[in-house]
């Protein structure tokens, strides 16, 4: 007998439940807050929640009214993360579940098939071997349950999505390439950024601005390699690098080793970038690998000029030579290059950053990338199968 295929949405909200694994600021949890700004409460009632730990978000997420959990298990390893997790889903009547990063994906997406939820949709952010924050022998196996247990995938970017079609096996119709967007400010924080430029005693000197976690793939190392470059024909130009991450020793003892201690400066993680961005003469992007990062696109809404490595979905905002410059990852030369370039053709480099925040406005709005979810969210209830048919496909 073939399955039958709903051909009417649901007339009452639909249930979607959201897991990540912590409410802290991160690039997950910050699309969330979007993303339950701009999906119609009518039609979509959200309900979040994380395994361990809880954080600020959680609060703002409540602030919006969006029902959040905290489940309470902090152990990875621990299987009452899959009973919660499923006691949770069926007590919300969940008909979607929706999953962000590994121990979602793995704990959440077993209780999904577990409740026998009919659509079951992960969210890719990184690409192949940076998509989490530590390497586990496991890895490949890891990879292997995820890819098997949603019914769709959502793709932060066609590189992304290539990736997971490629190294993860997923169909091509099985996973849409929908970019995260933002909430471009109606203001350039130029108080911020001037009190910024004091604290940190720049003055007016040319600032070129890095916010990245400090680990490998955010390739900071080669910032500091291509500052070396810059600071010898442009002496003046300060480095700062908002971020935390394993690799602050080792970045350290580079800066100390190429005597650059003053000219890049490691402040530490800030929540509040947006003063740091409009302070910058450049924003500066080393990566050695994205899916689509918020700073890029944060840069983009304050009208900077930007400098970025040509990987994963940067190329899909950036038009080299248009609304900013691109280079090739791990390449001091060419790093030291585009911001000498950029700091020396002011004109240009202004009228990049206005370009930018154009492209911002038009594409990467967090209205109409909810907007894209949201007709995801419909096609795959029009789609979903039944229960019986799911639990069948998932055995």
């Amino acid at each position: 007998m073939h399955a039958r295929f709903s051909t009417t949405l649901p007339k009452r909200p639909v249930e979607v439940v959201h897991f990540v694994s912590t409410f802290a600021v991160k690039t997950d949890t910050r699309w969330l807050l979007q993303l339950a700004r701009y999906l119609d409460p009518s039609e979509f009632r959200l309900t979040v929640c994380c395994f361990y730990g809880g954080g600020p978000i959680q609060h703002e997420l409540a602030a919006l009214g969006v029902h959040t959990h905290n489940l309470g298990v902090p152990g990875e390893r621990d299987l009452r993360a899959i009973v919660r997790a499923r006691d949770l889903i069926e007590s919300c009547e969940a008909q979607i579940v929706h999953t962000h990063l590994l121990r979602a994906d793995l704990m959440a997406g077993l209780a999904a098939r577990w409740a026998a939820v009919p659509i079951l949709v992960s969210t890719c952010y990184a690409m192949g071997a940076y998509q989490r924050e530590k390497r586990r022998r496991s890895d490949r196996l890891l990879d292997a349950v995820c890819s098997a247990l949603p019914t769709h995938t959502i793709a932060v970017s066609q590189a992304v999505a290539s990736d997971c079609i490629a190294r993860l096996r997923r169909r091509p119709e099985d996973v849409t390439v929908i970019h995260t967007g933002i909430d471009p400010p109606d203001q350039f924080f130029d108080a911020g950024a001037a009190a910024l430029r004091q604290s940190l005693h720049i003055g007016d000197r040319p600032l070129v601005v890095t916010v990245a976690r400090l680990s490998y793939e955010k390739g900071v190392e080669v910032l500091i390699d291509a500052a070396a470059q810059v600071h010898r024909s442009r002496p003046e130009v300060v480095f700062v690098v908002l971020g935390e991450g394993p690799d602050r020793p080792a970045l350290e003892a580079q800066i100390e080793r190429l005597g650059l201690g003053g000219v890049v400066r490691l402040v530490g993680f800030n929540p509040d970038v947006w003063p740091a961005l409009r302070a910058a003469d450049v924003v500066c992007l080393p990566s050695r690998s994205e899916g689509m990062p918020n700073v890029l696109l944060e840069a983009m809404a304050m009208a900077r000029p930007i400098v970025a490595t040509q990987v994963g979905g940067n190329p899909e905002a950036i038009i080299n030579g248009e609304n900013g410059r691109l280079v090739p990852p791990g390449d001091p030369d060419a790093l030291s290059a585009a911001i000498v370039r950029t700091l020396d053709d002011r004109p240009t480099a202004l009228r990049m950053g206005q370009l930018a925040r154009r492209t911002v406005q038009d594409r990467f709005n967090a209205r109409s990338v909810a907007a894209r979810y949201a007709n995801l969210y419909r096609r795959l209830l029009l789609q979903r199968r039944p229960v019986h048919d799911f639990i069948a496909a998932a055995c």
